[in-house]
């Protein structure tokens, strides 16, 4: 593969995660928490993948059990704290100021990369760390102005550190050499698996139909199983800061389907943003 096409594997990862209004809204409106919509989607992915492995190659389920700290790692750890985390942030702090939290994430990336795995902090990631972050300020609103809690900061740092963990865990796996199949299987069989207990399953039974099916099998592979891949595979080609950078698409893409599928408005401060973060995946992208 060419250099200048690696980084498009979590380029691609971040433009589905931020198609997920499509899936997640309907499910919403039909009576979903949004606990719920995480662990049906989780568990929807694992099945899905899971079949997949079985008719390609079963060896694919193998992991060395002295190795099971890495997927906890990335399903309970990482997957399902953010999760978790990101639920109550909305609640807290409302979509647009949860959104710029959560993307405090390539902060940690960065630190704890530099911590685990020696990776080197370069000016052009600072540039492209500091256009990512006054861009997503922009896209999301929050350059209007709003008072954020403590609890609410704390929720939201909470997101971006559980966010981060996926990309030093995920990391983990592929030196282990384990197939963005197998990690990614084992990601949303534990998370899901972890958010069982909180999703009150009696519930979630009675909402269950033919729509709600359809839509849940899309938010499970559009949205999860397709963006996971390509993330989880596109850490063999991109270090985990510039990946956590180039991600960073996911805001831009919501509010592109904000403005095309929902009406709202594109405004010259959040077009602004869009700029600021596409040019910070332009300099990651470039070796």
């Amino acid at each position: 593969m060419k250099n200048k096409l690696k980084f498009l594997y979590v380029f691609a990862a971040g433009s589905l995660w931020g198609v997920i209004s499509l899936f997640l809204k309907p499910l919403l409106n039909m009576g979903f928490s949004q606990i719920q919509t995480v662990t049906i989607r989780c568990l929807i992915a694992a099945a899905f993948l899971g079949v997949i492995m079985l008719v390609r190659d079963k060896s694919l389920f193998k992991f060395r059990l002295r190795d099971i700290w890495v997927f906890l790692g990335t399903g309970f750890l990482s997957q399902m704290f953010f999760s978790i985390t990101y639920v109550y942030s909305m609640t807290y702090n409302g979509v647009c100021v949860a959104v710029i939290l959560l993307y405090t994430s390539p902060v940690f990336v960065m630190l704890l990369s530099l911590l685990l795995f020696k990776e080197k902090i370069t000016y052009k990631k600072l540039i492209a760390l500091a256009l990512t972050v006054a861009g997503c300020v922009l896209v999301s609103g929050l350059a209007g102005g709003q008072s954020i809690g403590v609890i609410g900061i704390v929720l939201g740092i909470c997101t971006g550190l559980g966010y981060a963990l996926y990309s030093i865990f995920g990391r983990y796996a592929i030196q282990k050499n384990y197939n963005s199949m197998t990690t990614t299987f084992y990601t949303f069989l534990f998370c899901g698996l972890g958010c069982l207990p909180f999703s009150k399953v009696g519930d979630v039974l009675p909402l269950i139909n033919t729509r709600s099916a359809l839509v849940a099998l899309g938010l499970g592979i559009v949205c999860c199983v397709m963006p996971y891949f390509f993330y989880t595979k596109g850490l063999e080609y991109v270090d985990n800061t510039k990946a956590s950078i180039i991600v960073a698409v996911e805001p831009v893409v919501a509010s592109l389907i904000g403005v095309l599928v929902y009406n709202e408005e594109m405004t010259l401060i959040k077009f602004a943003g869009v700029v600021l973060v596409l040019s910070s995946v332009v300099i990651c992208s470039k070796d």
